[in-house]
């Protein structure tokens, strides 16, 4: 599924740089919901993370003459995600210190990243869209605790669905590293968990056995 996936981003990217709108309105479609997850649990922020989206769109229709297929699309489309996210932070914090001094004459502490959702969308109740709002802001916290690269690997592999060594190239650092930053994300947020014993056996896969798969 996913080699079917890629070739025909692959082909998308193709139709875009020689010119063809529709070819990239497809991708941005295709994108914008996975994208916008992982904006949201970088910046928290509901608009901050829209600003980071269209700026990562922005950025790879002007750069879609520099795509090389060779390097895998959601590598290079993710990369520029990640950028934007940092670029839109700094600016954002540096713009509300601003105002911040201009409105009371001290600046604001920088808010922490954190996620914002899961990759299951919630049901159409209201009850079951409040459990999972519920969910979500609790692992908010706890993904808030761990530093940033086990934060965004875990990010990267399970609210973008990326394979490890697409990981790696994102975050430009080696395989083996990738794998280590989302093992020691999980360990960590395991430990912050109640145990089994206190809360029941969810069936969940230990870390090791999650790191296995490509």
């Amino acid at each position: 599924m996913d080699d079917v996936r890629e070739q025909a981003d692959a082909a998308l990217m193709r139709c875009a740089q020689e010119g063809r709108g529709e070819a990239f309105a497809e991708i941005a479609r295709r994108y914008h919901g996975p994208l916008l997850r992982v904006a949201r649990s970088r910046l928290v922020r509901e608009d901050w993370a829209e600003e980071a989206v269209q700026e990562t769109l922005m950025a790879a229709l002007r750069s879609r003459h520099t795509y090389d297929a060779s390097r895998g699309f959601r590598t290079w489309l993710w990369t520029i995600l990640l950028n934007q996210c940092t670029a839109v932070r700094r600016r954002q914090n540096r713009a509300g210190r601003v105002a911040n001094w201009t409105d009371r004459g001290e600046p604001i502490a920088d808010g922490p990243a954190a996620i914002e959702e899961h990759a299951v969308e919630p049901g159409d109740s209201p009850l079951a869209a409040l459990l999972f709002k519920e969910r979500a802001e609790r692992l908010d916290r706890l993904l808030a605790e761990l530093g940033e690269p086990q934060a965004d690997a875990l990010r990267l592999r399970f609210f973008a669905g990326l394979k490890f060594q697409e990981i790696a190239d994102a975050m430009g650092c080696s395989l083996l590293t990738a794998k280590n930053r989302v093992k020691a994300g999980l360990l960590r947020l395991a430990r912050m968990l109640p145990s089994p014993s206190a809360a029941g056996d969810d069936g969940q896969q230990h870390p090791d056995a999650m790191c296995d798969a490509p």
